[in-house]
């Protein structure tokens, strides 16, 4: 009896396992996305306070399945020039963004408008596109 109840909760653990991994894989918030536009005042202007010279012309942010994420700036040539990494969670319609790189985290709503991924609401956002060119085989190493 003991035998067939440690099966049971050793293939119940399996089964969760397995569905909490196809649920990071089924999340929309997963991939590539290339900054698009902001509003005047965002939470992500905290993040560039520190870059005084902006030597990059695209920025990134890769959600990977895993939780963790890469906020990457490249520059002209398409060579990355900085990477910041870090950890995200959504719940619900939230998503948690912890930067390990720098001494910064937020809590901010996201949606989406059509294909593009929103950070923020009403006039506090920046607004992402999802990243199907050639872009992506960079921002993806």
């Amino acid at each position: 009896m003991k035998k067939l109840l440690f099966l049971m909760c050793f293939a119940t653990m399996g089964v969760t396992a397995l569905a909490a991994r196809k649920n990071d894989a089924q999340n929309p918030v997963v991939g590539s996305w290339k900054f698009s536009r902001q509003s005047n005042q965002n939470e992500f202007r905290k993040v560039m306070a520190n870059d005084a010279s902006k030597d990059y012309q695209s920025e990134y942010f890769i959600f990977e399945g895993d939780n963790k994420f890469r906020h990457e700036f490249v520059n002209e040539k398409g060579v990355i020039v900085k990477v910041l990494k870090g950890k995200w969670k959504t719940t619900g319609d939230k998503i948690k963004i912890d930067y390990s790189d720098i001494d910064y985290n937020l809590t901010i709503s996201y949606f989406f408008l059509d294909n593009d991924l929103v950070l923020g609401q009403n006039f506090n956002h920046v607004i992402f596109s999802k990243d199907n060119t050639e872009n992506q085989n960079y921002a993806l190493k």
